[in-house]
Protein backbone atom coordinates (compact mmCIF):
# COMPACT_ATOMS: atom_id res chain seq x y z
CA UNK A 1 0.00 0.00 0.00
CA UNK A 2 1.17 3.26 -1.05
CA UNK A 3 1.34 6.07 1.65
CA UNK A 4 0.20 9.08 -0.01
CA UNK A 5 2.10 12.42 1.24
CA UNK A 6 1.96 16.09 0.45
CA UNK A 7 3.05 17.36 -1.23
CA UNK A 8 2.75 14.51 -4.73
CA UNK A 9 4.94 14.97 -7.95
CA UNK A 10 3.43 14.29 -10.94
CA UNK A 11 5.41 13.40 -14.03
CA UNK A 12 3.74 14.27 -17.20
CA UNK A 13 5.38 12.92 -20.24
CA UNK A 14 7.06 16.16 -22.10
CA UNK A 15 11.14 17.07 -21.56
CA UNK A 16 12.45 15.08 -18.63
CA UNK A 17 13.74 17.41 -15.22
CA UNK A 18 17.52 18.54 -16.19
CA UNK A 19 17.62 21.24 -14.11
CA UNK A 20 18.28 21.03 -10.54
CA UNK A 21 15.73 22.93 -9.21
CA UNK A 22 13.12 19.97 -10.39
CA UNK A 23 15.39 16.95 -10.14
CA UNK A 24 15.82 18.00 -6.84
CA UNK A 25 11.85 16.54 -6.27
CA UNK A 26 12.76 13.61 -7.90
CA UNK A 27 15.82 12.36 -5.73
CA UNK A 28 13.57 13.34 -2.48
CA UNK A 29 11.20 10.85 -1.36
CA UNK A 30 8.27 12.00 -2.36
CA UNK A 31 5.28 10.13 -3.94
CA UNK A 32 5.66 10.17 -7.65
CA UNK A 33 2.61 9.98 -10.08
CA UNK A 34 3.41 9.17 -13.61
CA UNK A 35 1.38 9.99 -16.45
CA UNK A 36 1.33 6.70 -18.81
CA UNK A 37 4.50 7.39 -20.93
CA UNK A 38 6.61 9.21 -18.18
CA UNK A 39 6.94 5.92 -16.40
CA UNK A 40 9.50 4.83 -18.82
CA UNK A 41 11.48 8.12 -18.14
CA UNK A 42 11.84 7.91 -14.61
CA UNK A 43 12.78 4.04 -14.94
CA UNK A 44 15.53 5.44 -17.43
CA UNK A 45 16.34 7.92 -14.99
CA UNK A 46 16.90 4.85 -12.24
CA UNK A 47 13.46 5.41 -10.53
CA UNK A 48 11.36 2.77 -10.26
CA UNK A 49 7.40 4.36 -10.34
CA UNK A 50 5.50 3.78 -7.51
CA UNK A 51 1.92 4.91 -9.12
CA UNK A 52 1.09 5.04 -13.23
CA UNK A 53 -2.26 6.74 -14.28
CA UNK A 54 -3.37 6.83 -18.21
CA UNK A 55 -4.85 5.13 -21.05
CA UNK A 56 -1.14 3.17 -21.15
CA UNK A 57 -0.87 3.35 -24.73
CA UNK A 58 2.66 5.31 -24.29
CA UNK A 59 4.40 3.17 -22.14
CA UNK A 60 6.60 0.29 -22.84
CA UNK A 61 7.11 -0.84 -18.98
CA UNK A 62 5.47 -4.45 -18.59
CA UNK A 63 2.84 -4.35 -16.69
CA UNK A 64 3.11 -8.11 -15.03
CA UNK A 65 7.06 -7.21 -14.15
CA UNK A 66 6.68 -3.61 -12.30
CA UNK A 67 5.39 -3.67 -8.93
CA UNK A 68 3.72 0.34 -9.04
CA UNK A 69 0.15 0.58 -8.52
CA UNK A 70 -1.46 0.81 -12.40
CA UNK A 71 -4.85 2.97 -12.71
CA UNK A 72 -6.30 2.97 -15.72
CA UNK A 73 -8.08 5.29 -17.03
CA UNK A 74 -9.88 5.51 -20.76
CA UNK A 75 -11.61 8.90 -21.28
CA UNK A 76 -10.24 10.04 -24.99
CA UNK A 77 -11.80 13.52 -24.09
CA UNK A 78 -9.13 14.22 -21.17
CA UNK A 79 -5.60 14.38 -20.62
CA UNK A 80 -3.76 12.02 -18.98
CA UNK A 81 -2.97 15.26 -16.83
CA UNK A 82 -6.32 15.97 -16.20
CA UNK A 83 -6.65 11.96 -14.83
CA UNK A 84 -4.20 12.39 -12.42
CA UNK A 85 -5.55 15.44 -11.16
CA UNK A 86 -8.72 13.48 -10.82
CA UNK A 87 -7.23 10.94 -9.26
CA UNK A 88 -5.45 13.24 -6.74
CA UNK A 89 -8.49 15.21 -5.72
CA UNK A 90 -10.43 11.62 -4.64
CA UNK A 91 -7.24 10.74 -2.60
CA UNK A 92 -7.48 14.58 -0.93
CA UNK A 93 -4.10 15.35 -1.77
CA UNK A 94 -3.55 18.91 -1.27
CA UNK A 95 -0.30 19.97 -2.68
CA UNK A 96 1.40 19.11 -6.54
CA UNK A 97 4.78 19.75 -7.79
CA UNK A 98 4.20 19.05 -11.41
CA UNK A 99 7.29 18.13 -13.35
CA UNK A 100 7.44 17.17 -17.55
CA UNK A 101 5.14 19.51 -18.36
CA UNK A 102 7.50 22.00 -20.81
CA UNK A 103 9.50 21.61 -23.52
CA UNK A 104 8.90 18.67 -26.68
CA UNK A 105 5.50 19.42 -28.30
CA UNK A 106 4.12 23.35 -27.45
CA UNK A 107 0.99 22.26 -27.92
CA UNK A 108 1.03 19.88 -25.07
CA UNK A 109 3.03 22.53 -22.86
CA UNK A 110 -0.09 24.99 -23.52
CA UNK A 111 -2.42 21.95 -22.62
CA UNK A 112 -0.79 21.81 -19.92
CA UNK A 113 -1.19 25.33 -18.32
CA UNK A 114 -4.85 25.08 -19.40
CA UNK A 115 -5.94 22.12 -17.21
CA UNK A 116 -3.25 23.35 -13.80
CA UNK A 117 -5.39 26.54 -14.30
CA UNK A 118 -8.81 24.35 -14.18
CA UNK A 119 -7.50 22.81 -10.94
CA UNK A 120 -5.95 26.00 -9.64
CA UNK A 121 -8.79 26.42 -7.23
CA UNK A 122 -8.34 22.67 -6.06
CA UNK A 123 -4.89 22.10 -5.34
CA UNK A 124 -2.12 24.09 -4.60
CA UNK A 125 -0.27 23.46 -7.93
CA UNK A 126 3.67 24.35 -8.50
CA UNK A 127 4.81 23.90 -12.06
CA UNK A 128 8.73 22.81 -12.08
CA UNK A 129 10.56 22.99 -15.61
CA UNK A 130 13.76 23.17 -16.62
CA UNK A 131 13.33 26.95 -17.49
CA UNK A 132 10.83 28.10 -14.76
CA UNK A 133 8.64 27.67 -12.01
CA UNK A 134 5.18 28.65 -13.03
CA UNK A 135 1.98 29.53 -10.80
CA UNK A 136 -1.54 30.21 -11.75
CA UNK A 137 -3.23 32.72 -9.12
CA UNK A 138 -5.94 34.42 -8.25
CA UNK A 139 -5.87 36.40 -5.03
CA UNK A 140 -3.20 37.95 -3.06
CA UNK A 141 0.04 36.39 -2.76
CA UNK A 142 3.70 37.26 -1.43
CA UNK A 143 6.63 35.24 -3.57
CA UNK A 144 10.05 35.28 -2.30
CA UNK A 145 12.35 35.77 -5.24
CA UNK A 146 16.28 36.48 -5.95
CA UNK A 147 17.37 39.94 -6.58
CA UNK A 148 17.60 40.48 -10.72
CA UNK A 149 15.51 36.95 -11.03
CA UNK A 150 13.15 37.16 -14.55
CA UNK A 151 9.37 37.45 -13.76
CA UNK A 152 6.81 36.80 -16.09
CA UNK A 153 3.30 37.08 -15.78
CA UNK A 154 0.62 36.30 -18.33
CA UNK A 155 -3.09 36.76 -17.82
CA UNK A 156 -5.13 33.43 -17.91
CA UNK A 157 -8.48 35.11 -18.79
CA UNK A 158 -9.41 38.56 -18.62
CA UNK A 159 -8.32 40.03 -15.39
CA UNK A 160 -10.35 43.07 -14.42
CA UNK A 161 -7.62 44.27 -11.85
CA UNK A 162 -3.98 43.50 -11.00
CA UNK A 163 -1.80 45.03 -8.51
CA UNK A 164 1.87 44.05 -8.71
CA UNK A 165 4.55 45.23 -6.18
CA UNK A 166 8.24 44.45 -5.88
CA UNK A 167 9.61 44.30 -9.38
CA UNK A 168 11.19 46.86 -11.74
CA UNK A 169 8.05 47.48 -13.73
CA UNK A 170 4.61 47.80 -11.41
CA UNK A 171 0.99 47.56 -11.50
CA UNK A 172 -1.32 49.39 -9.82
CA UNK A 173 -5.03 48.38 -10.18
CA UNK A 174 -4.95 47.79 -13.90
CA UNK A 175 -6.49 45.63 -16.26
CA UNK A 176 -4.53 42.75 -17.70
CA UNK A 177 -5.43 40.68 -21.00
CA UNK A 178 -4.20 37.33 -21.96
CA UNK A 179 -0.90 39.06 -23.87
CA UNK A 180 2.88 39.62 -23.81
CA UNK A 181 2.40 42.95 -21.94
CA UNK A 182 3.51 41.53 -18.31
CA UNK A 183 6.74 39.40 -19.73
CA UNK A 184 10.16 39.92 -19.10
CA UNK A 185 9.73 41.99 -15.50
CA UNK A 186 12.34 41.87 -12.93
CA UNK A 187 12.51 41.33 -9.43
CA UNK A 188 14.45 44.23 -7.09
CA UNK A 189 13.42 42.62 -3.39
CA UNK A 190 13.47 39.16 -1.81
CA UNK A 191 9.90 39.31 -2.09
CA UNK A 192 7.13 40.85 -4.57
CA UNK A 193 3.47 40.41 -3.80
CA UNK A 194 0.46 40.38 -6.10
CA UNK A 195 -3.44 41.10 -6.22
CA UNK A 196 -5.36 40.32 -9.06
CA UNK A 197 -9.08 40.01 -9.48
CA UNK A 198 -9.13 37.09 -11.78
CA UNK A 199 -6.42 34.21 -12.57
CA UNK A 200 -2.54 34.99 -13.79
CA UNK A 201 0.10 32.78 -14.79
CA UNK A 202 3.46 33.87 -13.08
CA UNK A 203 6.65 32.45 -14.54
CA UNK A 204 9.70 32.47 -12.32
CA UNK A 205 12.58 31.83 -14.17
CA UNK A 206 15.41 30.04 -13.28
CA UNK A 207 18.85 32.29 -12.98
CA UNK A 208 20.98 29.16 -13.01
Amino acid sequence: MIDLKNPTIVLVNGEFPKHQSALDFLNFDYNIICTDGSADKLEEHGIPPKIIIGDFDSTKIIHKKNEALWIERQDQNKTDLEKAFEWCLSKNIKKIILLGAGGLREDHMLGNLFVVSKFSNLFEIEVVTNHSTIFCIKGSKTIEAKIGQQISIVAAENVERITVTGLKYSLTNEPLSPSSRAISNEAIREKFSIECTDKIFLFLNHID
